[in-house]
């Protein structure tokens, strides 16, 4: 009785140490990128689960047909090959500790949320290998406004359709076929803000109104992600700045896999501590430097 007076009697601050707290079985994760550079490379598994530490993905001339004249004969052309694009995958690795006490008192389930954790962790850096090795060509460059380099990257120099237009030339020049655009959510608004994609009346074009999303333009899938390449440009300025990379899908890039993502678990029993480590051994390379344009454009 004596207990349920004080109780009554308390202040309102001290009657909110009594009321216990609740954690919900529901955790909010960390917004993370999503990944979409896999899709859009050759992908080699030539080494998964085999002997050998390298792939050599071969180049190879192209012949050219010619006229023969009544009678004549055929000269056979030498069939060569150029430096090949040698893929030496390496092993990336990430894990967690949770101790006993933590698994077995919380109502989360805190085995499974890490194990997610650490796969969504190595398929970021899966898609970041990939894009570095994209924004390692250099046979196609395009920026944005007057700018002929990043170095002078001003404001209002941002991603038209005109750019994505002239891209998508500068890869078929090259006998490359364009398939997809990478864009950062920042360029995604500039070109949700031209006319191509909220005048459906005169383009017809109703996607970006419809959903907020551009699925595609000329042909070319648009796939947004905040994995471009970024950085500040300028004389005194420091305007921030994105890549968008114009790629042909299917020979721009490859991905060599030696081993798949994997995950191990153990238990501690010394430490009490459960070990979770998720590895995953992969290289990606440029294949071919033609066969990306990239086009530097600011954010503002």
């Amino acid at each position: 009785m004596e207990d349920i007076e004080f109780l009554a009697d308390t202040g309102t601050a001290d009657v909110q140490g009594v009321i216990p707290s609740i954690w919900s079985k529901l955790v909010e994760v960390a917004a993370r990128p999503k990944r979409v550079y896999r899709s859009y490379v050759k992908f080699n598994t030539d080494l998964l689960n085999k002997a050998g530490d390298s792939v050599r993905i071969p180049r190879r001339s192209t012949l050219t047909a010619a006229a023969i004249a009544e009678g004549g004969t055929i000269t056979p052309e030498a069939l060569t090959f150029g430096t090949a694009l040698t893929l030496t995958p390496t092993e990336f690795g990430v894990a967690v500790k949770l101790s006993r006490q933590s698994v077995e008192r919380t109502q989360i389930n805190l085995l499974q949320d890490a194990t997610e954790e650490l796969a969504q962790s190595l398929a970021q850096i899966e898609d970041t290998e990939i894009r570095d090795s994209l924004n390692a060509a250099t046979s196609n460059t395009l920026y944005g406004g007057d700018s002929t380099g990043s170095a002078d990257i001003a404001a209002g120099d941002v991603l038209t359709p005109q750019l994505i237009a002239e891209a998508i030339k500068e890869v078929r020049k090259n006998d490359f076929e364009p398939s997809v655009i990478f864009i950062a959510p920042q360029q995604e608004w500039q070109l949700g803000t031209q006319d191509q994609f909220v005048n459906a009346a005169t383009y017809g074009v109703r996607d970006f109104i419809k959903t907020g999303k551009i699925a595609s333009y000329l042909g070319v899938d648009v796939r947004t992600t905040t994995n471009c390449p970024s950085g500040t440009g300028g004389i005194g300025t420091n305007v921030p700045y994105h890549v968008c990379l114009m790629v042909d899908g299917k020979r721009a890039a490859a991905l060599a896999l030696k081993r798949n993502p994997s995950i191990d678990k153990q238990y501690l029993p010394l430490e009490r501590k459960y070990v979770i480590a998720a590895t995953m051994d992969f290289d990606s390379g440029l294949l071919n430097d033609a066969a990306v344009c990239k086009i530097t454009v600011s954010d503002s």
